[in-house]
């Protein structure tokens, strides 16, 4: 029997995760934001689920090891930074696709479209809170621990998968579901060549470092037309950084750096991860939170 609840808590934390993520993103703005409410609320929102998954370790030697405190192998740092801006552009179209499927063409692309906070915080506190602080607790949470976990139980292609759906529906939009699995997936291999949740940290706080940006470009220079010619710029980016990045990958592989898959049964160790109670909960209420949505 305690052997059962503890291999529900990894699916229930994500449960957790995504309840405390909207009540404390909502209570939060009802008080006025303000940087330490909103960071507050994310350190809860995944210390919390971070806890109940580390509880559920029979063995913790992984996850230590993944925590640990490195100089990154050759070649890992730059492929981390040019993912991690690949990624960031790569999301940014995504979103701004499904916003044009959606028929939002002439909305205002803030928040959903870029995958920022819009809490009124100052520069710096968007610095701290978006880039440092998120990348560090969502990270160590869901490539670091969770990812720990299901590595024990399947082969390392569901694991990836999984990783990048888990954290597309942390974001709870169907608006902004493209981006965020690409970037869990890609975060989730970084951990996983590198053998430390590290690069995907740094990836991470350089993926929401670039969406700042794009924020004060588009909100600074909008009144001169800047998207006519942003999206022109960020395509010639975007095709730069996925060949340097594919060039850094293709060093790894010949250089033999990188190691291999896990096997594993496909969607059917895909759908073993799946089946937890936890994550059938944590999937409803991320229905819930669209009808709701919708409704209110």
């Amino acid at each position: 029997m305690k052997n059962n609840r503890i291999a529900l808590l990894p699916g229930l934390s994500l449960f957790l995760s995504f309840c405390l993520l909207t009540g404390t993103g909502k209570l939060a703005h009802r008080f006025g934001g303000g940087a330490l409410l909103v960071a507050l609320a994310e350190f809860l929102s995944f210390a919390l689920p971070l806890a109940l998954v580390v509880y559920s370790m029979r063995d913790q030697k992984k996850l230590r090891q993944r925590l640990k405190l490195r100089r990154m192998r050759k070649g890992v740092l730059g492929l981390t930074v040019k993912l991690g801006i690949t990624v960031a552009v790569l999301s940014l179209f995504l979103n701004l696709l499904i916003y044009h499927l959606a028929g939002l063409v002439g909305a205002d692309l803030s928040a959903t479209a870029l995958d920022a906070p819009q809490t009124g915080l100052s520069m710096a506190a968007r610095f701290v809170v978006v880039v440092v602080l998120s990348a560090v607790v969502e990270e160590v949470y869901l490539r670091g621990a969770l990812l720990t976990v299901h590595e024990g139980m399947v082969g390392t292609m569901p694991c990836l998968v999984f990783s990048g759906l888990a954290f597309a529906l942390l974001h709870g939009s169907l608006l902004n579901l493209a981006g965020p699995f690409l970037a869990g997936m890609v975060y989730a291999y970084l951990t996983f060549i590198s053998g430390s949740v590290w690069p995907a940290v740094l990836a991470h706080g350089v993926n929401n470092l670039y969406y700042l940006f794009v924020l004060w470009v588009t909100d600074t220079y909008a009144a001169f037309g800047i998207w006519n010619y942003f999206a022109a710029l960020n395509a010639l980016a975007l095709l730069l950084f996925l060949y340097l990045s594919l060039r850094s990958l293709e060093s790894l592989l010949t250089r033999g750096a990188i190691p291999h898959f896990e096997k594993s049964a496909g969607l059917y160790d895909l759908w073993l991860l799946s089946r937890n109670p936890g994550i059938l909960a944590f999937v409803l209420a991320f229905v819930a939170k669209l009808i709701f949505d919708v409704v209110l």
